[in-house]
């Protein structure tokens, strides 16, 4: 069976999103589907418009704009349509040429699930959305295999860290710190960093208490 990944990623309604402004999130939204209008640009923005569909509940407050397009009694399926904006979730996910599988808007978030052929593609669709929307989060990842055994990814909100700890992570990282045998020691990357061995070996143990429990769980 193919390496590929199931994500499920979680925004909040605003902005960049294209429910901002026409959804709030206070009742949940389901069956969204999305189509665009005009030809993609190069740089992801451009006059074209995307038509957004959904379907909750039929005494839904809408703002002026979405339209009723079906009646379903207690349901009803909803539409409008909104400029592509560069920094939405659905054109990153269209940058790299991976359709949302599904989405839905749950207890004040837009909850967006996907796939990915591999990791590399993974990472660099999970880069984009968190340049786009620092809110950003993983809510979850499986992997697609021929035994559950075979399929243990996890996942960690890298907002658990303070800034300071990630910059020391990712100063041992780049440095060697964590390899066998080590490419720098404690007080070679401390040093870069314009720090004591102590202040270092104390971020990485804290960063390590907050990392390793997602990973042993």
């Amino acid at each position: 069976m193919g390496a590929g990944i199931r994500a499920e990623v979680s925004l909040p309604t605003s902005s960049p999103s294209p429910f901002d402004g026409i959804i709030d999130g206070a009742m949940p939204i389901y069956s969204v589907a999305r189509s665009r209008l005009g030809s993609p640009q190069s740089d992801g923005s451009s006059d074209d418009r995307v038509v957004i569909e959904f379907v909750a509940d039929a005494d839904l407050d809408v703002p002026e704009g979405v339209e009723t397009v079906f009646d379903y009694g207690a349901k009803a399926a909803y539409r409008f349509d909104v400029p592509c904006t560069n920094g939405s979730p659905f054109t990153v996910l269209d940058r790299h040429g991976v359709p949302a599988t599904e989405t839905v808007i749950r207890d004040g978030r837009l909850l967006v699930t996907f796939h990915a052929t591999d990791l590399p593609a993974l990472r660099a669709v999970l880069e984009e959305l968190q340049e786009s929307c620092a809110d950003m989060q993983v809510l979850r990842l499986l992997q697609s295999s021929s035994t559950p055994e075979e399929s243990d990814l996890v996942t960690f909100d890298r907002s658990e860290l303070t800034e300071r700890q990630r910059e020391v992570l990712t100063a041992a990282y780049d440095a060697g710190y964590f390899d066998h045998p080590k490419g720098a020691n404690a007080g070679e990357v401390a040093e870069t960093l314009g720090i004591d061995r102590s202040t270092f070996s104390e971020h990485i143990a804290a960063a390590q208490r907050k990392l390793l429990p997602a990973m042993l769980d």
